[in-house]
């Protein structure tokens, strides 16, 4: 007897139990579900990691004609986007001292001219020769002291003037550029603890901010071999190949030049990883059972969608990729497709 009403005991209890109901909601509780997550396994691809850095396009062969001597521009036949022609004469400039000597005896001779015009019959004759001479020194003058031509030292196209006719220039000062506009290139600096990922010869992929849309490829023509002391750089150029459209000196290019290659890396998608309070990155692992397992990583490098896994995770185990954000160690977990 005693035995029979201890189990009904017992079953009226867990009667009870299953009846029990939520006391905030008033439902009866149910049974405990799974969080619903996505996992995507951890595969092995060639990772490569970019620095960026910007370039200028520029002549590799122009030349800046200077003045030879100080003095006034006579004339000056060349213009910006003009081409010119090797040993042709492009400026004249008249020195300061022939301008001096010219102007000094021109205006003696417009004096003479006046005092002839105003004098007597008695004064007329002495002031005659007087004017006469001043007017020998002033031919002489202008034969003695000649203007200087400015000969154009190369042919190309100018692509930049700096002065106009009749300005006053000292001698050496910039009067236009010339440049070739076949040697175009790109000339651009690197740190020198990424010498090698700009070996001659090398390819690299390019933007030029003046053709966003454009897929362009350069090709490494020449590193220059010297390091600079300042900033520590070697400069490079790169030739543009295969471009078809119109470049100009002065265009900024963006390059994507590649300093690390890993063939077998350990990849996920970058939104798997998270960041813990202390700022180490964590993952979550599914293992058989569906169970999560936090599992701390090192991160590498980071292409597109793509985030290296250092350490911390192997080829193939199952990551979460979606849903991540409300788990636990230990939880039980349903996958998603």
């Amino acid at each position: 007897m005693r035995q029979y009403v201890f189990a009904l005991l017992i079953s009226s209890m867990a009667l009870l139990g299953a009846c029990k109901s939520d006391p905030q909601t008033g439902q009866k509780a149910g049974p405990k579900k799974s969080l619903l997550v996505k996992v995507q396994p951890a595969l092995k691809k060639t990772m490569v990691s970019f620095i960026d850095m910007t370039g200028t396009i520029q002549p590799n062969i122009s030349t800046n004609l200077l003045a030879p001597a100080d003095g006034i521009i006579e004339s000056l036949s060349a213009r910006e986007n003009q081409w010119v022609v090797k040993d042709k004469v492009i400026a004249v400039i008249n020195p300061n001292e022939r301008v001096s000597l010219i102007s000094n005896n021109q205006l003696q001779v417009e004096l003479l001219e006046k005092q002839v015009a105003e004098a007597d019959d008695e004064e007329k004759e002495l002031l005659l020769a007087e004017l006469k001479k001043a007017q020998e020194n002033l031919d002489y003058a202008k034969n003695m002291y000649q203007t200087i031509p400015v000969v154009c030292p190369m042919s190309g196209l100018v692509t930049q003037r700096y002065t106009d006719k009749g300005s006053q220039v000292s001698a050496k000062d910039k009067i236009i550029t010339i440049s070739d506009m076949n040697s175009l290139v790109i000339k651009a600096e690197v740190n020198e603890k990424y010498f090698e990922a700009i070996q001659q010869g090398k390819r690299l992929p390019l933007v030029l901010n003046a053709y966003p849309n454009d897929s362009v490829q350069g090709i490494v023509s020449l590193v220059y071999p010297q390091v600079e002391a300042l900033t520590r750089s070697v400069k490079f150029d790169i030739r543009i190949g295969g471009f078809d459209k119109k470049l100009l000196p002065g265009m900024m290019a963006s390059i994507k030049v590649p300093v690390f290659r890993n063939e077998n890396a350990v990849v996920v998608p970058e939104q798997a990883v998270l960041t813990s309070p202390d700022n180490k990155y964590f993952i979550f692992v599914a293992d058989r059972d569906s169970i999560v397992h936090r599992r701390v990583v090192e991160t590498g490098m980071v292409s597109g969608n793509d985030l290296e896994i250092v350490s911390g995770l192997l080829e193939n185990e199952k990551v979460v990729v979606q849903g991540q954000e409300m788990l636990k160690e230990g939880l039980k977990v349903k996958f998603t497709k």
